[in-house]
């Protein structure tokens, strides 16, 4: 019973989560001239919103799967993103469905409700990703533009085709991740938010869980990522490569590290309150960056340098900076060097049995 009222809460704010989608599709115009040419005084028509249901895949993708069952059209129908990584796999690409005007306009005789429900549907398993963190999310939200999906996928042909900073070689971006966009959107510029979103107005998602893992996860809300206002005579959009500094680029793939160091320390049963908080977190894993550690030798360093049962005081990071610390530091490098094999806390340990003799 208990299950059931928890499964029809969860609904009910789904719903509600759904709704308010709806109205801000519906609310939403952008005012521009029929054609560039027209004369000032000529009055400019708003162009209609289209919103775009945003899959991670088609393949494999349980939703997308249901959704087509119930509507054949939306599979039909679907734009994959024409990036050439997906060659003879399209079916492997991030994908577009548009959403049926109905929704926001209603039409005599026709029914949107079994359209709610599979969007509903939608939100709620994804509300159940989105908690576990580190599962893949294959609806990503929902995207709004006057632009057809042509338009908007070969737009992000660039977007996903990045050069990481001081990096000669090109890799696929994951733009269409939430965790990957909501670490990194506040950081950019209004300019580079311009650039990644393009011929989109607005980009929703489930707001990702930033900090540790709580007793009770909070109920899904609405990240909104939308068009900024320019400077007066700056162009809007421009091409979405080479699209972020060094700080940017770290914050785009953060999350995958961050979650899998937050879980660890929930299995270990270390209440929220001495976990790494989001800001020190961050600090820990740029340090590990820059000194090349990755998988259990990052865990490793996050683990060393976070006392979270310190005898005075509240859980805080080891301080590297300490004379003595920086030179155990200096010597662990030293180490990995001549054994790149070994772990960061099995050096450690090397480095304090050698200050000991």
């Amino acid at each position: 019973m208990a299950d059931d009222i928890g499964n029809e809460g969860q609904t009910a704010h789904c719903e509600e989560l759904l709704e308010a989608l709806i109205q801000g599709w519906g609310s939403l115009t952008v005012h521009l001239s029929r054609n560039s040419g027209d004369a000032p005084h000529v009055k400019k028509e708003p162009l209609p919103q289209r919103a775009y249901l945003l899959f991670n895949r088609w393949e494999g993708n349980p939703l997308a799967q249901e959704l087509s069952e119930q509507f054949p059209k939306w599979g039909r129908d679907r734009v994959s993103v024409p990036d050439s990584y997906f060659e003879h796999r399209e079916e492997r690409a991030p994908c577009l469905l548009e959403l049926p005007d109905e929704l926001v306009v209603p039409v005599p005789g026709v029914k949107p409700r079994e359209f709610r429900a599979g969007l509903v549907r939608c939100l709620e398993v994804t509300a159940r990703e989105v908690n576990a963190r580190v599962t893949k999310q294959d609806f990503c939200g929902v995207v709004i533009s006057p632009e057809s999906e042509q338009t908007i996928t070969r737009h992000w042909v660039g977007l996903g085709d990045q050069r990481p900073p001081y990096k000669e070689d090109r890799v696929l971006f994951r733009y269409h991740d939430p965790r990957v966009m909501q670490r990194v959107w506040p950081a950019l510029s209004p300019s580079q938010q311009s650039r990644w979103l393009g011929p989109v107005s607005q980009w929703w998602s489930l707001v990702q869980p930033w900090g540790p893992f709580g007793d009770k996860p909070a109920p899904a809300q609405w990240f909104r990522a939308k068009a900024p206002v320019l400077p007066h005579g700056t162009e809007a959009g421009g091409s979405p490569r080479d699209l972020f500094d060094e700080a940017q680029w770290f914050l785009s793939g953060v999350s995958p590290n961050a979650n899998s160091i937050w879980r660890s320390y929930a299995r270990h049963n270390i209440p929220p309150e001495a976990q790494p908080d989001p800001d020190s977190l961050l600090q820990m894993l740029a340090d590990a960056a820059r000194m090349k550690l990755n998988d259990l030798d990052l865990e490793d360093y996050v683990w060393i340098s976070w006392m979270h049962a310190p005898k005075e005081g509240p859980a805080r990071a080891m301080d590297w900076r300490l004379t003595h610390l920086v030179s155990t530091l200096s010597r662990i490098e030293d180490r990995r060097r001549d054994q790149p094999d070994a772990s960061f806390s099995m050096l450690l340990n090397q480095v304090i049995q050698s200050q000991k003799r």
